[in-house]
């Protein structure tokens, strides 16, 4: 925990290295010290059909998820949004500069009371 899912649009100007950003990510959660990195997982989806406002191609996203166990407070989970997307600006500047681009953080809370998992470290 947490799980962190990143997705972006095609047609976004650059081209980061999808390792290097959830690296980034997950160092920016164990600063938190409310994580431990071994258990952070995290994914990258690039979607190559979507529809954005009406259509046109000089729009693009980048969407993080990132779910986590209830029980944390509002300004943890601000402080790891707000981090999160400063790390996204960071990859994605010429989109930020030459598209209409909407980056969104998004913290989930899973109920810690119906959360289940197998653990073998």
């Amino acid at each position: 925990m947490p799980h962190c899912e990143l997705e972006y649009s095609d047609n976004v100007l650059d081209k980061p290295d999808n390792h290097t950003i959830l690296k980034a990510i997950h160092n920016a959660l164990v600063e938190t010290k409310l994580f431990s990195l071994n258990d952070i997982k995290s994914r990258v989806i690039v979607h190559h059909n979507y529809l954005i406002g009406n259509g046109k191609q000089d729009r693009a996203f980048v969407a993080l998820k990132i779910s986590i166990l209830s029980g944390k407070d509002k300004a943890s989970k601000k402080k790891i949004s707000e981090g999160c997307i400063e790390i996204l600006k960071r990859f994605f500047p010429k989109s930020i500069k030459k598209l209409k681009l909407s980056i969104t953080v998004q913290i989930l809370e899973m109920d810690k009371g119906t959360y289940g998992r197998v653990k073998n470290y």
